[in-house]
């Protein structure tokens, strides 16, 4: 009995196992071909087979070296927790806590890293097309940076320059709040600038004497009332 008689499945079987060995450029030779019309669709086979095998192992190493740069970064942040930690005799829950943001921040901020310095010369420079400096403002964040009333109420007195929203987007970092979050601290830098993109600042604090109500006065005292969900 012949290939070409056989059950179709055996003979699926046995294309498979002669396009794996050529793929995998193994090659045992028990299949070989023949024919003109046989050894093209063969080399037609190996042209792809190499293309696609080099795709495999570029993904493969791309996934292993990412996976690789994340740990690597979470092995230095846990070995400088720990010095900070035994330095200032850090409470264990204290230190596990620290401990498990690292850990679950980490591939954002691998992922997120990237040449800020770099990107400014390409904004700032000369280079990029008009019509594109022109619409990549409203591409940031699918177009609510630009839609934000920091946006819109100087754009009532002013043109904003196509570059500052670009600009202002380098230094900015997306966060997400659960609501009754305190966004601002009182012992924080008075200099932050927030832009909401979804949600609302219901409530921010009450000011007092020394500048507002920190986050372990509103545990202690309940100066703060929780933001409602809107």
């Amino acid at each position: 009995e012949t290939l070409i008689d056989s059950p179709a499945f055996v003979q699926w079987a046995h294309s498979m196992y002669f396009t794996l060995t050529v793929f995998t450029t193994v090659g045992f030779g028990d299949m070989s071909a023949m024919t003109t019309g046989e050894i093209s669709y063969v080399c037609f086979m190996m042209l792809v087979g190499a293309v696609v095998h080099s795709i495999v192992i570029s993904s493969v190493i791309t996934v292993v070296t990412s996976s690789d740069q994340v740990h690597d970064f979470i092995r230095t942040n846990s070995k400088l927790i720990g010095a900070f930690a035994a330095h200032t005799e850090m409470s264990e829950g204290a230190e596990h806590e620290m401990q498990a943001w690292v850990s679950m921040s980490a591939k954002y901020w691998i992922t997120h890293q990237y040449d800020k310095e770099e990107m400014k010369n390409l904004i700032v420079g000369k280079i990029m097309p008009p019509h594109l400096l022109a619409r990549l403002p409203f591409e940031l964040f699918g177009g609510k940076f630009v839609n934000n009333s920091f946006f819109a109420t100087a754009a009532l007195s002013y043109d904003i320059p196509a570059r500052l929203p670009l600009l202002l987007a380098l230094k900015i970092q997306k966060l997400g709040f659960d609501c009754g979050d305190v966004i601002y601290q009182v012992e924080e830098y008075s200099f932050g600038l927030f832009l909401v993109l979804s949600g609302t600042f219901a409530f921010v604090g009450r000011p007092q004497i020394y500048g507002g109500t920190s986050a372990k006065k509103r545990l202690n005292h309940d100066e703060v009332s929780s933001p409602s969900k809107r």
